[in-house]
């Protein structure tokens, strides 16, 4: 899970920088005539954000009952 989590990051890291630079539109209708869409940068970073603590909390070591 925690390979999985770590890509899902680098893959949105990367999808808000294509995002930032205008090079990605395809989720959006808006077309070509707004090519920068800074509120989908941040959502893609605040994503992977969410999956590398994903990953740091699916490599804390487990918990032992008593």
């Amino acid at each position: 899970m925690k390979v999985i989590a770590l890509l899902l990051a680098a893959a949105f890291f990367v999808l808000g920088i294509l995002y930032g630079l205008g090079k990605v539109n395809f989720f959006t209708e808006s077309g070509t005539a707004h090519s920068h869409h800074i509120t989908h940068l941040v959502i893609c970073w605040v994503l992977a954000l969410l999956a590398l603590i994903w990953a740091r909390f699916q490599s804390a070591p487990a918990r032992t009952l008593r």
